[in-house]
């Protein structure tokens, strides 16, 4: 892998493009959402919201910390996302038999229709977006994504990327009480 900065890419509006995994993975992140936003206008769902339904579609009954690991997002942020979809009755929690201190989700009748009339769209959305490679190279991108995420599945955990909270009289803040 080579870090060059000659910018032989650019976007359609002349944005030079760095052949930098981090930046690049941020800017398809960017595409994805915001295509998935597009999809998703008019069902008054988030990119969050419909990624949880699809899971519960595909794996009814899974926890909340099961769903949680789905997402990748932290257990206060998906209690407070199932909380959400339980109150416009999309989802519903039932104690699980074999723990009775944990709740299986599931979709109620209302989560799988709407479900199942959003999930066209958006795969219709996620074709278009991957249109430019073409089928075979637009299937190739996503094994690759799948084989790179599941390689480095020790780093996709909430919270990883955030900064550790300075502490008082450390170098950095001692160099920024002492800058002008």
């Amino acid at each position: 892998m080579s870090d060059r900065t000659d910018f032989k890419y650019r976007t359609a509006s002349g944005i030079p493009v760095h052949r930098v995994p981090t930046p690049l993975a941020r800017r398809f992140n960017q595409i994805c959402t915001s295509v998935l936003v597009e999809a998703l206008a008019g069902d008054d769902l988030t990119p969050t919201q419909f990624a949880a339904l699809r899971y519960l579609a595909d794996e009814p009954d899974i926890d909340q910390n099961g769903l949680a690991m789905r997402l990748g997002i932290d257990h206060v942020s998906t209690g407070e996302l199932v909380r959400r979809l339980e109150a416009i009755k999309l989802v519903e929690r039932r104690i699980n038999g074999a723990d009775r201190r944990a709740r299986c989700l599931r979709l109620t009748r209302k989560g799988k229709l709407l479900e199942g009339r959003v999930r066209p769209k958006v795969r219709a959305a996620h074709q278009q977006m991957l249109a430019p490679l073409g089928v075979e190279r637009g299937e190739l991108l996503l094994d690759l994504l799948v084989e790179l995420v599941t390689a480095n599945d020790a780093y996709a955990r909430p919270g990883a990327a955030r900064r550790k909270p300075r502490r008082p009289g450390s170098k950095l803040n001692s160099a920024r009480e002492k800058a002008p």
